[in-house]
């Protein structure tokens, strides 16, 4: 077609803000999204070739929210009757969808539930996990808050924990890349009912089925996750290894405080540094010692001491180094440094880095 990209060169023009489009849709593309899309969303409906087809309509959407010039459905009617638009994402005129195109669209792609979601996230994690091979793999899981205040219409949406009225759907990462997503309720916190082992005994089955059967996994979460019965299952179920933070709970804060500073580690990152001391915990309602970490920060990232009374105090929990089956996955893997305290401590400071780049 004569509308299509043949060649990329320097120009001494300027280039708009939509500029990049093109090369953005042609990624899109070039990955074969839109088959793997429509290969498990188009089997829900029923046929019919009146009208444009479901890559188009991904197509449109993928542009109007990478572009983002205005996010109201309405304007897909301008977008429609912009000549440069459309030449810019290689369509015909006949090819762009009008505002009322979308709207049924959406209502027809209501019927795709979570499940139908994750599995688009889960062949494009297998797709890119067999591009990089990674000898390792490394999950971070969290929530969302989605605030909704300022909506019309809340239908389902309840408080969340940040006092918005919203959603609070729980996501696995792997680096910046989404996986897996549970779309909740806004009141549903972090270890919610049985979704947070839930969606990791998923996502290690996915793993050890289509990619591998010995790679090391390990998930690395806050202190909302932190869970006896969520440990247990990982160690004797999954055989995976876990990173968590936790509540500094009375007992372990009476131990810690009595520890002489010459016993103290030191872990520095630029110019923080923290104060560390390693031991055995079992709280009072665990079943078994883990390897637990306290962190006290001395200097903030600034290079800035913290005063005695302001130190942020954090617990980490670990059971690398006190797992058979996921030890001897990981060190044949290579990864003997992650069984050092500095890497542990390093790793459960990078959680949350995963979405936004370290």
């Amino acid at each position: 077609m004569g509308t299509k990209i043949t060649k990329i060169d320097i120009t001494n023009d300027k280039i708009s803000a939509r500029g990049g489009l093109p090369l953005f849709l042609r990624y899109i593309e070039k990955t074969r999204l839109y088959e793997v899309i429509s290969g498990i969303i188009i089997p829900l409906f029923s046929t019919n070739n009146k009208g444009l087809q479901l890559k188009q309509f991904l197509k449109q959407m993928f542009a109007f929210l990478v572009d983002g010039t205005n996010m109201s459905i309405s304007w897909f009617d301008q977008l429609k009757n912009d000549e440069g638009y459309t030449a810019l994402i290689e369509n015909r005129p006949h090819e762009m969808a009008s505002s009322h195109q979308i709207k049924r669209f959406f209502i027809k792609l209501s019927i795709v539930n979570n499940f139908i979601f994750n599995k688009i996230l889960h062949a494009l994690f297998i797709w890119r996990l067999r591009v990089d091979k990674p000898s390792i793999i490394e999950l971070g899981i969290d929530t969302m808050v989605m605030d909704n205040d300022g909506a019309k219409k809340r239908e389902g949406s309840e408080t969340t924990y940040k006092r918005k009225k919203g959603f609070q759907p729980l996501h696995i990462c792997w680096g910046p890349f989404l996986i897996d997503v549970l779309f909740r309720k806004g009141s549903a916190h972090s270890n919610h009912g049985t979704d947070y082992v839930d969606r990791v005994k998923a996502i290690v089955k996915l793993i050890r089925k289509r990619y591998s059967e010995d790679v090391p996994i390990i998930i690395c979460a806050d202190s909302g996750f932190a869970d006896q019965k969520a440990f247990e299952y990982f160690e004797q179920s999954l055989g995976i290894h876990y990173i968590t933070t936790s509540r500094i709970y009375k007992d372990v804060k009476q131990y810690v405080q009595d520890i002489p500073t010459d016993n103290l580690g030191e872990f520095k990152k630029n110019k923080a540094i923290w104060n560390f001391f390693e031991f055995g915990s079992k709280l009072k309602s665990w079943t078994k010692f883990r390897r637990c970490i306290f962190t006290k920060l001395c200097r903030d990232e600034g290079g800035q001491y913290v005063m005695q009374f302001g130190k942020p105090d954090t617990v980490i929990y670990t059971n690398i180094g006190n797992c058979k089956e996921a030890d001897q996955k990981l060190r044949a893997a290579g990864g003997e440094h992650y069984f050092e305290t500095e890497t542990i401590i390093q790793k459960s400071h990078e959680r949350g880095a995963d979405v936004t780049g370290k």
